[in-house]
C-alpha cells in the first residue's frame, strides 16, 4: 500500500542520518562569512527541525546543547516514533516532538525560534504543503534568526528529469508499496540506457546506480524519487518565496560555495562581475556550478557586520578536527578543477587542533579554507558530555536500527564505519591499520 503526506511518500521509512550543517554553530559561521550577525545564544536558544525525519540529528544536537530548546517536526507517526525512543534511551530532556504536518504545527504551542531548518523536504512535499512551511517560519522565526532551507536545484537536475518520471508514472501501474514500485520501473532503466535512450543514457543518477549501486540505501531512493510532489527548483523561485514572508538570503551551509575563487573559474567569475542584480547572478552561477542540490540560509531582520567586526567574531570563533589526520590531503576538487592549500600555515593549524589547542585569529583566510574544504567544522566553545548517547548509538550497530554516527562533545558528530562502532561499544583498543588516526581524532574531540 503507497501512503503519502502532503505529496511525500511515507509508506517507507526515511535514513537514519545526522547533518552536521544543520547545528547552530555551522549556521553561526555561515552568517559571520557572509559578515550576518548570527542569533546570540548567551542565554539560550530555540532550534526547530521541519521534516525532521527519524529525528537522529535533533537527538544529537540537543545531547550536545543542553542549554537550547530544540523541537522535531515531522508528518510520519514512524519517523517521530524512532525519534522518542533515542531520545528517551540516551535521556535527552531538551528535545520534544510532534507527528504532525506543517500546517498544523503552526497551531502548536511552541517558542520564537533562533534557528528554523528544513533538510530536504521543500521540493519533495506539494505547493501547499510548501506554503504551510513558510506560514509557520513566518510565524515562529525570531528577528535575527537563521533559517536552512535545502531543496533539489536546477539546472543541476535537468539530465534526470526523464529518470524520475519513468519511476514515478511507471511506478504507478506497479502494485506494491514504493519500493517495489521503485525496483519494477528501474529494472527498465539499464535496458533502455542501454539501447540508446538518449534521455537516460545522459543522466547522472542512471550512470551512478550503476557504478555505485551499494551507495543508495532504498529508503533514500524511494524518498528521493517517488514522491508525487517532487519537483526541483531554480534559486530565484526558492527566493522569491521566502522573500514574500521577509526573508534574505545569507550564505550556502556547503561551505566552499559561500567563495567564488575556490569553486568557480576566473573566466566565470568574470562574467559574473559583469551581473549586477544579486538573484539574477546567483542564477547563473549555479548554471556554472550545474547545480544540483542547494543548502541555502536566510534571515529576517539581519544586522551587517562591519569588516573589523565581522574578522573578530571568526577569530574567536571555535573550530575542530572534521575528519582524523590520515585523511586529509590538502587539497580538494571543486567544480573549478583540483584546489590545493598544503602549506605551513595550514599544517600548522591541523596540528594545532588535532593536540586540542586553539588557533590563531592571524590565520583567519586559511582557517575559512579548512572550513570550507571539509578539514576542519565550526564548533561550540565547550564540551558537554556525549557518554550516555554514545552508548545508545554503539549498541545499535548491526540491528535494525544502527546509526553509524558518533557524537561530539563540542556540538556536532561524525559519521563512522561500522567495525569502529563495535571497537566502541566493545571498549577496545581501535585498530590503527584498519581505522588510521581515528584513536587520536576522537581522543582530541573528547571521545
Amino acid at each position: 500500500m503507497v501512503r503519502e503526506f502532503d505529496g511525500y511518500s511515507a509508506d517507507i521509512p526515511y535514513l537514519r542520518d545526522f547533518k552536521p550543517m544543520l547545528a547552530p554553530a555551522w549556521l553561526d559561521h555561515v552568517a559571520l562569512v557572509a559578515r550576518v550577525e548570527p542569533p546570540a545564544r548567551d542565554t539560550g536558544f530555540a532550534w526547530c527541525d521541519l521534516g525532521c525525519g527519524q529525528g537522529v540529528t535533533a537527538a544529537i544536537l540537543a545531547a550536545t546543547h543542553p542549554y537550547g530548546k530544540f523541537y522535531g517536526i515531522d508528518a510520519m507517526p514512524a519517523h517521530i516514533d524512532h525519534a522518542r525512543g533515542l531520545a528517551a534511551a540516551a535521556a535527552i530532556p531538551n528535545l520534544q516532538l510532534h507527528a504532525v504536518d506543517f500546517a498544523a504545527a503552526i497551531d502548536l504551542d511552541l517558542p520564537q525560534f533562533d534557528y528554523i531548518v528544513a533538510h530536504g523536504v521543500y521540493t519533495w512535499v506539494s505547493p501547499e504543503a510548501q506554503r504551510a512551511l513558510r506560514r509557520f517560519i513566518d510565524l515562529r522565526l525570531k528577528p535575527g534568526g537563521l533559517v536552512y532551507l535545502s531543496y533539489n536545484a536546477m539546472p543541476g537536475w535537468a539530465r534526470d528529469l526523464p529518470f524520475q518520471g519513468l519511476l514515478r508514472e511507471f511506478g504507478r501501474t506497479i502494485q506494491g508499496d514504493n519500493y517495489a514500485r521503485f525496483a519494477a520501473a528501474a529494472e527498465l532503466v539499464p535496458t533502455l540506457a542501454g539501447d540508446g535512450v538518449e534521455s537516460l543514457a545522459t543522466s547522472f543518477i542512471v550512470k551512478e546506480l550503476r557504478e555505485r549501486q551499494q551507495d543508495y540505501s532504498p529508503a533514500y531512493l524511494v524518498h528521493e524519487f517517488m514522491p508525487a510532489a517532487w519537483q526541483p527548483l531554480y534559486v530565484t523561485e526558492v527566493r522569491r518565496d521566502l522573500a514574500t514572508i521577509g526573508l534574505e538570503p545569507v550564505g550556502s551551509a556547503t561551505l566552499n560555495e559561500n567563495f567564488d575563487w575556490m569553486v568557480l573559474s576566473e573566466g566565470a567569475r568574470q562574467t559574473l562581475a559583469t551581473i549586477a542584480e544579486p538573484d539574477a547572478r546567483e542564477l547563473v552561477r549555479d548554471y556554472y556550478l550545474d547545480q544540483r542540490f542547494r543548502r541555502d540560509v536566510f534571515a529576517r531582520g539581519i544586522r551587517r557586520l562591519e569588516s573589523e567586526e565581522q574578522a573578530a567574531r571568526l577569530a574567536t570563533s571555535t573550530f575542530a578536527l572534521a575528519r582524523p589526520l590520515p585523511a586529509i590531503s590538502y587539497s580538494t576538487t571543486t567544480p573549478a578543477g583540483f584546489f590545493g592549500y598544503d602549506n605551513p600555515r595550514a599544517r600548522a593549524i591541523v596540528t594545532a587542533l588535532a593536540a586540542s589547542q586553539p588557533t590563531s585569529g592571524e590565520n583567519l583566510q586559511t582557517i575559512l579554507t579548512l572550513c570550507a574544504a571539509g578539514d576542519v567544522m565550526p564548533a561550540e566553545p565547550g564540551y558537554t558530555s556525549v557518554s550516555a548517547l554514545n552508548r545508545v548509538l554503539c549498541t545499535r550497530v548491526d540491528g535494525p536500527e544502527e546509526i553509524r554516527w558518533v557524537a561530539l562533545p563540542r556540538g556536532s558528530a561524525v559519521e563512522v564505519d561500522p567495525g569502529l562502532l563495535r571497537a566502541l561499544r566493545d571498549g577496545g583498543p581501535i585498530d590503527n591499520n584498519r581505522f588510521p588516526g581515528w584513536q587520536d581524532f576522537l581522543s582530541c574531540h573528547g571521545v
